[in-house]
């Protein structure tokens, strides 16, 4: 049914009536099994029919409808920006099932006002074939929540939550695959696995590990204040936080010991403790990192992680959480607690940093205007149901503000913003495969510059700079470029064709080196390259190359690192880059051999500086040169 037909009924008020009202059925009637929605029976039986707020929507086939009014739009709107050729050709019905939204079948909202200012709310998702996709992501069978009982009886905040980021993971990749093709979902894992690689640690596999449940506990001191370090501090309440991650716990314990001399390491029991070396900026706060099988920990100090994992009686023996717990279901796969002093605490923060520069002030301000008051805890729990996601809640407000954002927010609307901003994700997508595409032909170009040297020649192919063993271990292509067919010439920038019309060169005019640079082989240099036949004895680094071309291969060595670096700073918007950063297969610059027993790892890298280079007979080589 399309989304303008859907029925949202809205019943009761927040006044009370001047006179009684007069007594109503008790039933009320339905239309005509025929004409009925086929999924309305199974979304009311989760609802609550007669409060503030009753709203039923069926959306069977509507995420698949809208796909293929979208592809029409953009066929419309190609006509006119040829760059979203790309997405008309798209098959958006296949996205849609990929991302699993057409799995929900039909959507349900109730509210009843228990008492001034509490709200019994419900969020039924229903899903009769089950879920994949995105909606995989939110776990899989209902379970006790357990590990309510390490958060103490007064905690402000407490959170436990099932996700399979995996799942959700695993869509993202097939879904950029089907866009950009296979290779493009190749490079997508690569990038993602090399995330945190400085910090010994891949996002990938934090990802692929992260299937169990999140539980998080905050509690604020009554009473006492702290103010952080630096130039604009801030003033917070004094704090406790712990925070347990299951399944990642061995792959976290392997990026802690390659940085050990970071950390105290202990041991309790079978829990490995990790206590953060140097001062905190904020008093009491002494940061630990835990491991525990599989499990992951993180505190703000070894005594209160000691403390949650002894406790036996916490908040689950809270009389105001169990009461609500047992009222919405001890099981499911998403629990929230909120007490009434973590707003009290959340809205006093502006008062407490009337110093604050006044934007930070402001903020400050606002947060408290739209933080509620309210005297009753606040609990929310998530299940996943054999035939959808039931979402129940004793909280501070009707869903009646959630329901307008929703109204608001219609797939016509989403598609209208969509066609907004699909252009400027065009044009960010472009300059990200403009960059990849780049970076593939200047690392062609550093390493062809090498194979000169090494074998004495001034024409170099694919197949000899790339693959098994070779300079470059292998090139990705990022938007369907070939290449293989490229031949590489001394003094001659290399070129690629893209299959949408595009056209690469590197380096670009007046790109390549500043004018006073030599060439890596200067005129007046005792061996010349042979453009015409190779050479049959090719000379090799170290002292058989002549005195003057050791000299040119090394400044041609430091203007290669210096061009990577100058685009590293560009790209990761910083100033200051290493060797070990710039250097590596798939990386800004091949492996780079030393000729003369130069070591570039002692080079620095600062933006705006020159390199200098300190050589072994005692000369120093700068580029650019001073």
């Amino acid at each position: 049914m399309a989304l303008g037909a859907s029925v949202i009924l809205f019943a009761g008020c927040a006044k009370k009536p001047d006179a009684p009202a007069a007594a109503v059925p008790a039933t009320v009637d339905l239309v005509p099994a025929p004409e009925q929605s086929p999924h309305f029976q199974a979304v009311n039986s989760h609802l609550e029919l007669g409060g503030t707020l009753y709203g039923y929507a069926d959306v069977d086939g509507d995420a698949l409808a809208f796909a293929g009014t979208a592809q029409a739009m953009f066929r419309q709107i190609a006509g006119v920006q040829p760059q979203l050729a790309m997405f008309a050709k798209q098959d958006f019905k296949d996205l849609i099932t990929t991302l699993g939204l057409d799995d929900v079948k039909a959507v349900g909202v109730s509210s009843v006002r228990e008492s001034q200012g509490v709200y019994r709310n419900r969020t039924f998702l229903y899903t009769p074939q089950g879920r994949h996709g995105l909606l995989e992501a939110f776990g899989g069978n209902p379970t006790p929540f357990l590990n309510a009982r390490m958060a103490p009886s007064d905690a402000d905040f407490y959170g436990e939550y099932e996700f399979d980021l995996k799942a959700a993971y695993d869509t993202v990749e097939s879904i950029v695959a089907k866009v950009n093709g296979p290779e493009a979902g190749t490079a997508f894992r690569e990038k993602v696995r090399k995330v945190g690689a400085d910090a010994h640690l891949s996002l990938l596999d934090l990802i692929e590990g992260l299937n169990g449940r999140v539980s998080m506990i905050l509690r604020f001191d009554p009473a006492k204040n702290n103010t952080m370090v630096g130039p604009n501090p801030l003033t917070i309440p004094s704090f406790a936080f712990l925070c347990k991650i299951d399944g990642i716990g061995p792959v976290v314990e392997g990026a802690i010991r390659e940085k050990s001399s970071e950390y105290v390491a202990s041991k309790n029991g079978s829990l490995s403790i990790y206590t953060v070396k140097g001062d905190s900026k904020l008093e009491g706060v002494k940061a630990v990192l835990a491991i525990d099988g599989n499990a992951f920990y993180f505190a703000t100090t070894e005594a209160f992680l000691e403390e949650c994992l002894a406790r036996q009686d916490g908040l689950d023996k809270n009389p105001a959480f169990a009461a609500k717990l047992a009222a919405l279901g001890p099981v499911g796969n998403g629990l929230t607690w909120v007490a009434p002093s973590f707003l009290t605490r959340m809205k006093g923060l502006a008062a407490l940093n009337t110093q604050a520069p006044a934007q930070v002030h402001r903020v400050l301000e606002n947060l408290a205007m739209n933080i509620p008051d309210s005297t009753e805890p606040m609990l929310s729990v998530r299940t996943n149901l054999p035939d959808g996601i039931l979402i129940r809640s004793t909280w501070n407000r009707s869903l009646k503000t959630d329901v307008a954002m929703i109204m608001v927010y219609n797939p016509v609307t989403v598609g209208l913003m969509a066609a907004m901003a699909i252009p400027a994700f065009e044009k960010v997508r472009q300059t990200s495969q403009a960059m990849a595409v780049q970076n593939n032909l200047r690392m062609l170009s550093a390493a062809a510059d090498q194979y000169y040297l090494e074998h004495g020649v001034s024409t170099a192919t694919y197949a000899d700079l790339v693959g098994p063993g070779k300079l470059i271990k292998a090139i990705t292509p990022v938007a369907g470029e070939d290449y293989s067919r490229i031949v590489t010439r001394l003094g001659n920038p290399i070129v690629v064709h893209l299959p949408d019309g595009r056209v690469f060169i590197y380096p670009l005019p007046g790109t390549r080196r500043p004018a006073n640079t030599p060439p890596p082989f200067a005129p007046n240099s005792a061996f010349q390259p042979n453009a015409a036949k190779s050479v049959e004895a090719p000379f090799a680094p170290g002292p058989l190359v002549p005195a003057n071309l050791q000299d040119q291969s090394i400044v041609m060595n430091l203007r290669r690192l210096n061009d990577a670096a100058n685009d590293y700073y560009a790209e990761q918007g910083t100033t200051t880059t290493t060797y070990e950063k710039l250097v590596e297969s798939g990386k800004l610059v091949p492996p780079i051999k030393p000729v003369a027993g130069e070591d570039y790892q002692s080079l620095l890298f600062k933006k705006g500086h020159p390199l200098r280079l300190y050589l072994k007979d005692g000369r120093t080589l700068t580029y650019p040169p001073q």
